[in-house]
């Protein structure tokens, strides 16, 4: 029985290569975004999952309140931090000594603590960022080894650990223990006593592992202080319970340094009541730390990112899965005179339901097969799209296959179940008179399009949207010249020397040196004003520095702003927002004007996702200044990245590995945004598709309904124009019923995603009208075949039954 229902399955999958086809197009695009969903998650979710103890190991985390306020966790459906309070990894060393010596509940804690390294390999320099870490590191973050023993690898204190991708990298080969490591600057070489495997996901980059007691800063007694915090540190617990207990001992170490005088003071200046701790220490399971948005440590995501993908994956499927409804009712139409052949022959409705569910199965079965094999063909693209590196093994392709096949299980009676309902029932007797008269429920024909409608206007609203607010990023006024500029890293002690050369070629026009703005770190500090914390970026520059970028000084009373050209070392200057702030307290902003030089006009040196907070400039040395930024004259840019490579090489006397361009690199700040808008597109683009397939079948299962009415029509005289609207009618109101229902929806999650952008466009009708009529069109051209295939029916071939 069973072998017959699949036989006659495929030879109506054949004869219905059309309506056939359309439902493996739609089903195999949904399986296939299904998929890839399933891998992204799956690999989100993977982060630091690996560890033996993950459980019980934690990072030490300190939340500082700027605010009162309760809540310092972020919720699943927020990407940023939380306003009000402000979360550090970084802790100095004594706090770390006393805690892991006098609190009993902390098994191990090892600290780590990033810095880049000069690895000379063949006569050549390279940088690499490399960890320092404790001689327990690896008993605490147990890395899966390549080659060496946890208990041995970091036994010495030039012992040195590497990745299998470092050690390809520099080796070409894993079998490097027992190898030196040579780096500039260090005494002596390192010898390598370990390879770990970076197969699986980790916030802690793997490239270098060296022994803390080689960091820079256990060298000066400067660093030792409470004041200096530049050491991450985690901890193992001997009880994953006793967190609560291990988090408020932490927080008593740093009161009982501050002392309850120190407290007060700090609650006095940020304002805070009397009843906010102003501080507390919070433990973080490490493998959190990759989907906390509060925390800033290594690689970090949302998990919100992993919903929307997955909504968007699940829109897609409802979709194809309406598609596969309304195209099987539609297709029933030719089928009534074979059901009641079954009928008559002895054929029970478990019988005929046993052969909709076969035919059923293999459409979707062939689906899952066709979207498991687009998926491995273009998993190279979703890799790029989604900046990952997933590579299937055959067990994580045969796992994908087989849940594919058991999701397409249960899809098969979910799809396949009012199809068998609805054909199962005809009567015999109407059936074999050839009377076409049973009638699908127009309120079921009319939900399923106004679902359709509604989830193709939510995507294409998000992504014009989106669209806006890119051509908004790009176009913006960002209040300096950011184009034929190039910026040079790490010329600390050289940026005059670089200068002086530069001036030379003409297609140079201007070179500036610069400390923390742009690229590089930022030396940020607190001016507490009226009780409110103002947070304040402290910049270096040299006296070109605004000429160069076109950045322009204004007038301020009381201010006797110097010419541009007449700046010199040790004259300093805010921007506007950081005046405007201080003039909230009169006497701070009077004192603040008497020891400026100028006031520079705000400009967005930082993402257009935060808004301009507080600057102040120092115009110092260029020997103390790390970058060197670079305006080329117009046509004339090779020649000047010629004259830069050449000068780099003359004055450091090696090659310059990369030329930057600023524009480049401010624009490569939104990649995440970008990414997720071009994956939104490319989402809309294949549910668009799909939706037109469905709106296919729907809308002949509308025709269907009217053809004894439009036959009338005909008869009593109407022409094609006529026909073509009653035909579209009902289509157009649908798209209006759909656009209600559609807008406040889109709206919202517009909005969500433009407040992480301070500076945003305004979301307007435009955005909603242009989603209208291009559904419209849409739907013009899918009803179109349709409203042909009636107009010429002849109507005798339908009223003869009637």
């Amino acid at each position: 029985m069973l072998s017959n229902h699949f036989k006659i399955a495929v030879r109506l999958f054949i004869k219905y290569k059309v309506y056939s086809g359309i439902n493996l197009l739609g089903l195999s695009l949904a399986f296939m975004i299904c998929f890839f969903c399933f891998l992204y998650i799956q690999d989100e979710l993977s982060y630091d999952k690996f560890h033996t103890d993950a459980e019980k190991v934690f990072l030490i985390a300190k939340v500082n309140y700027k605010e009162d306020v309760k809540e310092i966790e972020s919720s699943i459906l927020n990407s940023k931090p939380l306003e009000g309070i402000s979360k550090s990894v970084a802790n100095n060393l004594p706090f770390l000594e006393q805690a892991g010596s006098t609190i009993p509940e902390i098994e191990n804690l090892v600290r780590i603590q990033a810095g880049y390294i000069t690895l000379e390999s063949e006569g050549e320099e390279f940088k690499e960022l490399a960890q320092y870490i404790d001689q327990d590191f690896f008993s605490v973050v147990d890395f899966p080894f390549i080659d060496g023993k946890v208990e041995d690898v970091m036994s010495d204190l030039k012992s040195a650990v590497v990745s299998e991708k470092f050690a390809m990298k520099y080796f070409g080969s894993v079998d490097v223990v027992g190898k030196e490591l040579v780096l500039k600057g260090n005494d002596g070489p390192f010898l390598i006593s370990g390879v770990i495997s970076t197969a699986s996901n980790s916030v802690i980059d793997r490239d270098v592992f060296l022994r803390i007691e080689n960091s820079q800063f256990l060298e000066d007694e400067y660093y030792n202080g409470w004041g200096f915090n530049a050491f991450i540190a985690f901890v193992k617990l001997n009880d994953s319970r006793d967190k609560a207990i291990v988090q408020e001992k932490l927080r008593d170490i740093e009161a009982d340094h501050d002392g309850a005088s120190g407290l007060s003071k700090l609650r006095e200046r940020l304002n805070l009541a009397e009843d906010n701790p102003v501080y507390t220490y919070q433990l973080k399971p490490i493998a959190d730390i990759y989907l906390d948005p509060t925390i800033v440590f290594g690689d970090s995501s949302s998990f919100l990112y992993s919903l929307i993908l997955a909504g968007i994956s699940l829109i897609i499927l409802i979709i194809a899965c309406i598609n596969y409804l309304a195209i099987s009712i539609t297709a029933s139409a030719g089928r009534r005179s074979e059901v009641a052949i079954r009928k008559v022959i002895g054929a029970n409705i478990l019988h005929l339901k046993g052969q909709f569910y076969a035919e059923s199965f293999l459409q979707v079965s062939i689906a899952v097969l066709l979207g498991f094999t687009l998926t491995q063909a273009l998993l190279p693209s979703f890799n790029d799209l989604a900046e990952k590196e997933f590579t299937l093994t055959l067990f994580e392709n045969l796992r994908l296959l087989f849940g594919g096949l058991l999701f397409g299980v249960a899809l098969t009676f979910f799809t396949g179940g009012y199809p068998a309902q609805i054909l199962s029932r005809f009567k015999a007797l109407a059936g074999l008179k050839g009377n076409g008269s049973h009638k699908i429920s127009s309120k079921l024909i009319k939900s399923m399009v106004v679902f359709q409608f509604t989830l193709c206007l939510m995507f294409i609203s998000v992504g014009l949207a989106m669209r806006e607010q890119f051509e908004f990023i790009n176009n913006k006024d960002l209040g300096f010249d950011k184009e034929q500029v190039v910026y040079v890293e790490g010329v600390s002690g050289k940026t005059n020397l670089l200068k002086e050369e530069l001036a030379k070629y003409p297609s140079v026009m201007m070179a500036s040196g610069s400390s923390g703005i742009f690229v590089g770190r930022i030396i940020h500090g607190v001016d507490p004003i009226n009780g409110v914390e103002n947070r304040i970026s402290f910049i270096s520059i040299d006296s070109d520095f605004f000429q160069t970028l076109g950045v322009d000084l204004v007038d301020v009373e009381g201010v006797q702003s110097v010419e541009k050209e007449q700046m010199a070392s040790g004259m300093s200057f805010l921007n506007e927002s950081y005046l405007n702030a201080l003039k909230a307290d009169s006497l701070m902003y009077a004192e603040s004007i008497a020891s400026i030089d100028g006031v520079v006009v705000d400009f967005h040196f930082e993402s257009l996702q935060n808004e301009i907070a507080s600057q102040k400039f120092e115009i110092t040395e260029p020997g103390r200044l790390s970058t060197l930024f670079v305006k080329l004259r117009p046509n004339q840019i090779e020649e000047g990245l010629s004259a830069i490579r050449e000068s780099y090489a003359k004055i450091t006397e090696k090659p310059l590995e990369e030329v930057k361009f600023l524009d480049e690199f401010l624009n490569s700040r939104y990649e995440d945004s970008r990414k997720w808008q071009r994956i939104v597109n490319i989402s809309a683009s294949i549910g668009l598709l799909i939706a037109c397939i469905g709106l296919f079948g729907l809308t002949g299962m509308g025709m269907a309904n009217q053809m004894k009415e439009l036959s009338i029509r005909k008869v009593l005289g109407a022409n094609a124009r006529d026909l073509a609207y009653a035909l579209n009618r009902q289509s157009f109101i649908l798209i209006i019923v759909a656009s209600v229902i559609s807008i406040p929806v889109s709206y919202y999650l517009i909005k969500r995603w433009l407040n992480d952008f301070a500076y945003h466009v305004d979301i307007t009708a435009q955005v909603f009208a242009v989603s209208i009529l291009l559904l419209v069109l849409i739907t013009l051209i899918t009803v179109t075949y349709h409203s042909i295939k009636v107009i010429f029916t002849n109507p005798v071939n339908i009223l003869r039954n009637e």
